[in-house]
């Protein structure tokens, strides 16, 4: 007996939330689909370098240095001396070895055609 007494329940919990979800279905069905926003919206259309910066004030001949750049809305970039191949990231590193001191610049160039520099000097001791 006890064992038939679960089947009334389980259609019981079945019934009303079939019961709910008919008497709600068309406030779903109304209701305008979520939008997941734009994490670059505040940047907007135009081209910009957000950060370019080397993690030392000062290398050593032939150290290892860490260069690091972030650009929105690029569709083409270039690093001059080209020491490594970059390309448009919102947060990208790569490392650099400068023999003498050294000027590097980063230049991202938009959709639009026009396009923005940032230039950081790597002093290297001897």
């Amino acid at each position: 007996m006890v064992r038939i007494m679960w089947i009334p329940v389980v259609f019981s919990f079945l019934y009303t939330g079939w019961i709910l979800w008919r008497r709600h279905a068309d406030e779903f069905a109304t209701q305008p689909a979520r939008s997941v926003s734009d994490p670059l919206a505040g940047y907007g259309t135009d081209v910009r370098i957000l950060q370019f910066y080397t993690t030392t004030h000062e290398a050593v001949s032939g150290e290892k240095v860490l260069v690091c750049y972030g650009v929105v809305n690029a569709v083409a970039m270039r690093l001059d001396p080209p020491v490594e191949k970059v390309w448009p990231a919102l947060s990208r590193c790569f490392n650099v070895a400068p023999k003498s001191t050294t000027r590097y610049t980063l230049t991202a160039e938009g959709a639009n055609h026009k396009s923005v520099s940032e230039s950081l000097e790597i002093p290297v001791k001897p």
